[in-house]
This record gives C-alpha cells, structure tokens and sequence, in this order.
C-alpha cells in the first residue's frame, strides 16, 4: 500500500480545460468536509502559474519544454511526498518529455480530449496509453469534473489516511 496521495498529470493541449478541470477538482476536495483522505490536501500546479515562477527563463521550443516540465515534476514529486494530492495542469505536449516526467514522478496520465485545437504552433502528441481519457468534446465541464473524482475516490482505496496529529500554533494546540 502507498502512503503518498498520487500525482494526476492533466495532459492535452491549450484551451482543452486542463486548468478549469484542475481548479474544480481542488475546490471539490478543499472547500467541502468530505471523508477522503484527500480532502484540504489538494495542490495545483498550473502550467502558466509554473511558467511565470519556476519556468521564467524557458521559452516554447521543445526543449525548453521539456525542461518545464521535468522541472514541474520535481516539484509535484516534492508536494507529494508531503502528503498532498497534486493536480499538474501542463501540456506536456511529447511523448518522449511525459516518459521522462513518469520516470521523475509517476503521474497518473488524465487526458482531456479536445478536437479543433491542433495547429503549426502549438504541437501536441496524444497519449499513447493515458491512465484516464476525459473527452471534452462529449462532457460537460460538471461531467468531466464528476469523472475525474470518481476516478481519484477509487485510487484512495490503495493509500492510508494520515494519522491526526497536533500541530502547535503560539500557544495552543490545534488537532486535525
């Protein structure tokens, strides 16, 4: 049995709904009081987010991209070590850079399916085997979301719930 929460690599290319999909699901998990051992455990690393902090100085050419995204799972490698659910909402548009990614961090490969976005300047390689395929072109923003939990409440069989332990604030002492 795991103990660390799993990555979830949404994959697929600009305006597929990567970061709307990624924010539903943190809000679900986050913003209710759910037995889940996931729940207030939620971290999203979204693509532009990470470009404009850790990414800063890579451009859009392959291995610029590439190197975003090793560096993207690093840090999602890091989060759930601590014991957080990370949702990584980047492209990753090649298949040899999401090899490399899986090789880092393991991710569960979620790929939002959405037809009129391919051109020229934005190449993007379909998954060969996603973990989860979320068509958007068929579901609905709810639906895709809806999906997507259902999938996460099923990998929370196979990982233990945190233990509650006391956390130390100034003077007091705060159970969780």
């Amino acid at each position: 049995m795991n103990s660390n929460p799993p990555i979830i690599w949404l994959t697929g290319n600009s305006g597929s709904g990567k970061t709307t999909l990624a924010y539903g699901i943190r809000d679900y998990f986050n913003e209710s009081d759910l037995d889940s051992n996931f729940a207030r455990r939620v971290i999203v690393l979204d693509g532009d987010e990470m470009r404009s902090t850790i990414s800063i100085d890579e451009g859009f050419s392959p291995e610029d991209r590439k190197r975003h995204n090793l560096r993207v799972a690093r840090l999602a490698k890091l989060m759930t070590e601590h014991g957080f659910l990370v949702i990584v909402a980047v492209i990753a548009p090649f298949n040899k850079a999401r090899e490399e990614v899986s090789v880092i961090c393991n991710p569960k490969w979620v790929y939002l399916k959405r037809s009129g976005l391919e051109s020229e300047d934005r190449p993007y390689e379909s998954p060969i085997n996603p973990d989860l395929t979320v068509d958007n072109d068929e579901l609905s923003v709810d639906e895709a979301r809806n999906t997507l939990i259902s999938y996460l409440r099923g990998l929370e069989i196979g990982i233990r719930k945190p233990k509650s332990m006391p956390i130390k604030h100034k003077d007091s002492v705060i159970k969780r």
